[in-house]
């Protein structure tokens, strides 16, 4: 996963904050199928984690509301993130 084009897909503030699918779809990534997603799933989350080690992204884990109450993680860039480019 490129992470200037993760970044690139992240929004500048927590309200603004996207989940993994639509992190995934605004990088125009293809999770037609359920196949297709998790190896997407994996590669995002791997690429991420490693964003948030270095202190770009920052997450948080949110219940949905309506429907199945599961719980979530929703991410956004940081001020370091919003200033520099990954290594």
């Amino acid at each position: 996963m490129n992470h200037e084009a993760i970044l690139a897909a992240l929004p500048n503030s927590k309200e603004e904050a996207r989940s993994l699918k639509e992190i995934a779809e605004a990088m125009g990534l293809d999770i037609a199928t359920y196949i297709d997603w998790i190896r997407v799933e994996r590669r995002l989350s791997s690429s991420l984690r490693s964003l948030i080690r270095w202190g770009w992204v920052a997450y948080e884990q949110r219940q949905r509301e309506d429907g199945h109450r599961f719980w979530y993680n929703t991410y956004w860039k940081t001020e370091i993130g919003k200033q520099s480019k990954p290594p």
